[in-house]
Order: C-alpha cells, then sequence, then structure tokens
C-alpha cells in the first residue's frame, strides 16, 4: 500500500491535533458548565431549607407587649470594623429594647479575637451564606436576617444594616422614631437605568418595577411578606443578574456587547413591596451614597 506524501500527513496529523484540542476543551467545558449548575442548585437548596426551618420558628402570635424592639441587622463582608462606634450607641441603650443579627461569611465567629464590643458577641448567623456582591445571594442574605429577627415576637421594626453604617443619632432618637411610625422607611424611586426585563412579566410588571438603597427601616408586617415571598425572589434570581465585571478596568467589554445588567439588591425589596403593598415612606432613614 503506498504511503502518503510526509507533507500530506503532516496536514491530516494537524487536523487530527485540532480536533482532539477542541473535543478536550469542550469536555472541560461541559465539566466547568455541569460543576456551576451543581453548585448553584446546590446553594439554592442549602437556602430554601434555611429560610423553611426560619420561617418555622416565627410565632403566630400576635405582639401583645409594651416594650417593642428594635432589630438591627448587619449584612457583613466579614467583621464590623465600626464595632467601636457602635459599642457606644448601644451602651446608651436599654438591652431591653433591641436585638442584634449578623451575616457574615459562613464559619466566621464574633467574640473577643474579632470584635471590640461584646454587644457582637456569638451573634452570627449559623446558617449564613457566601454572598456574592451583585448576585441574589445579596437578598438570600437580607431574607436570613429577616427570618432570624422574626423569631422574637417583640421584634417590631427591622433595621438593615451594612458593615460600613454608622449611627448619626442617638439610641433615644432613633427608637422613638422608628416606633412611633406606623410604616416602614424604604428609598424607592423608578428606575431609569432600564434594568427591567420582559422576562419578568407578569409576575413583575414594568410599572411596579423600582430601584432604591438596600439599607431599610421595615415595620413586621413588611418583614414578614420578604421573608414569605415565593414568587418575586425565584424571577429576581434568574432574570435580575450583574453583568459588569467585578473589575471596573473590564467595563469595556459590558459595554461592548450591551447585555442586559441588573444588581438585585438595588430593586429587590422596593418592587415587592410595590407589587404587595404601598404602606412604606418612600424615602430612606439611612443616608448614603448611592
Amino acid at each position: 500500500m503506498p504511503r502518503l506524501p510526509s507533507s500530506r500527513r503532516g496536514v491530516v496529523w494537524f487536523r487530527w491535533k485540532i480536533l482532539i484540542t477542541l473535543s478536550a476543551a469542550l469536555c472541560i467545558l461541559a465539566l466547568f458548565s455541569i460543576n456551576r449548575h451543581s453548585n448553584s442548585t446546590a446553594t439554592t437548596t442549602t437556602l430554601s431549607s434555611s429560610l423553611s426551618v426560619a420561617r418555622s420558628r416565627i410565632p403566630l402570635v400576635k405582639y401583645s407587649g409594651d416594650r417593642p424592639k428594635l432589630a438591627f441587622l448587619f449584612l457583613a463582608r466579614r467583621d464590623l470594623p465600626l464595632d467601636f462606634l457602635w459599642d457606644r450607641f448601644f451602651k446608651s441603650a436599654d438591652q431591653r429594647n433591641f436585638s442584634i443579627y449578623i451575616h457574615s461569611i459562613p464559619g466566621f465567629v464574633f467574640d473577643e479575637s474579632s470584635t471590640r464590643s461584646q454587644f457582637f458577641y456569638n451573634l452570627q448567623l449559623k446558617n449564613s451564606i457566601q454572598v456574592v456582591w451583585g448576585e441574589s445571594s445579596m437578598i438570600a442574605a437580607e431574607r436570613l436576617l429577616l427570618a432570624s429577627a422574626l423569631e422574637d415576637p417583640s421584634n417590631q421594626r427591622f433595621v438593615l444594616l451594612s458593615d460600613s453604617c454608622v449611627p448619626l443619632y442617638d439610641f433615644g432618637y432613633i427608637y422613638r422614631y422608628l416606633v412611633s411610625s406606623p410604616k416602614s422607611f424604604v428609598d424607592s424611586f423608578l428606575d431609569k437605568d432600564k434594568r427591567y426585563t420582559m422576562k419578568m412579566f407578569p409576575v413583575v410588571r414594568k410599572e411596579k418595577w423600582r430601584k432604591g438603597s438596600q439599607w431599610i427601616s421595615l415595620i413586621r408586617s413588611h418583614a414578614e411578606v420578604i421573608v414569605n415571598d415565593d414568587t418575586v425572589f425565584p424571577v429576581f434570581q434568574k432574570f435580575c443578574k450583574r453583568s459588569l465585571p467585578l473589575d471596573p478596568r473590564k467595563n469595556w467589554l459590558y459595554l461592548k456587547k450591551r447585555r442586559h445588567n441588573c444588581i438585585p439588591d438595588e430593586h429587590y425589596v422596593q418592587t415587592l413591596l410595590t407589587v404587595s403593598t404601598k404602606n412604606y415612606q418612600n424615602f430612606s432613614f439611612s443616608s448614603a451614597l448611592f
């Protein structure tokens, strides 16, 4: 049998190398996609399980006491770098008038080695999740905080805070201001960034789409609406996703491809409450650079 010329054998071998390389790349990509989907499914399952357990602990009996508490909910990346300011703030308060809940990275413990304030000792959630900025895990963590705080029937006002928030007034002023108001304080306005997508319809209609700061103060009934929501949150998980890269130097990729960009925590509570109820003050109790 005649042999192929060496030049032709080289071409055939080169084509085989390309085919093998492409096949290997496709296999790796498929494995990566499967792993990513599995991790996402596992995270969603864990969150759903944690939230279900927390919901089951929420008392159905209406609070009838005369000393409602403020629940301070800290959404922290790790520790609380401004804990010394909060320590001074809480020292001026009657401890029967407030409670504290902290969502940090899984496994992080607030003790004498990680915080300068005893007010935060061992108050981290045991069911915390890994949070990524600009993803639905941010609002998932907020819901876990609210669910934990709702377990105490005396918690009647819920203040969501970041690890960089500081109190501008003393505890007495804030307590009287929030407890005396029958409404939530939520920064909410029409979105001019065109982040809404028709894929959310009909669960979320365009006229109900809102934007605002995630740092809010809620009455108990609104906190319950957020924790018990099984309709709007799944839509946000599926269709409200960050497209901008975490590295700002790569923003040109987003601008070039004109990809849809949506930051869930800037829309979820505002949109959900607009869909569910109108009983909230349309401004934030906190001051933020937004």
